[in-house]
């Protein structure tokens, strides 16, 4: 196990599985610290019991990030647990259902806030609780997409919250910087 970042700590959405799985890996690996939550119960449990030996590397909380004071909870917890915040990724998102097979017109309502609450409101809560504990300034990733800079037939609900993200990104960055906190999304 390297070193490069021991002491500090970092907050991962969607990090029982996929990108965000792998994110925790590797920033343990490197001797960070690490505050995961999901939605996905028996992925957490599974990742926090992989970690168990490893006392004090790792904070585990369900947290919907759709919802503000879940999110607000799990970062007072997660600098409780760690005594300060360094960066975090926000990787949490959703394709639709629909995603390549339905135009515009036949879009459901339903789908389209469910995409957007998660993909644009989701990224929105954690930075504002983020940036209030990132003191001495620090690094957040958002996760866009391919999508983010583009547009695609059959993709419109997914396309415009990956574009909302770029966007959302964009403007707390400028707020942010001054603070000393780099706030960026990836994106190609």
């Amino acid at each position: 196990m390297s070193s490069l970042l021991k002491g500090k700590a970092f907050a991962i959405t969607e990090s029982a599985s996929g990108i965000g799985l792998e994110t925790v890996h590797l920033l343990i690996s490197r001797g960070a610290s690490v505050s995961v939550c999901d939605i996905q119960d028996e992925a957490l449990e599974k990742l926090s019991e992989s970690y168990r030996s490893q006392k004090g590397t790792m904070h585990v909380q369900r947290v919907d990030v759709r919802n503000r004071k879940e999110v607000e909870d799990w970062m007072k917890k997660t600098v409780d647990h760690f005594g300060h915040l360094d960066g975090a990724a926000n990787l949490a998102g959703v394709i639709p259902k629909s995603h390549n097979m339905t135009h515009l017109v036949d879009q459901d309502d339903e789908e389209w806030d469910f995409v957007f609450d998660i993909n644009v409101k989701g990224v929105m809560n954690c930075m504002r609780a983020q940036i209030l504990h990132l003191l001495k300034g620090g690094t957040i990733i958002n996760a866009g997409s391919g999508l983010s800079l583009q547009g695609r037939d059959a993709a419109a609900a997914y396309a415009a919250s990956k574009h909302a993200v770029v966007g959302l990104t964009t403007s707390v960055a400028k707020e942010a910087g001054e603070k000393g906190i780099r706030v960026n999304c990836i994106a190609r």
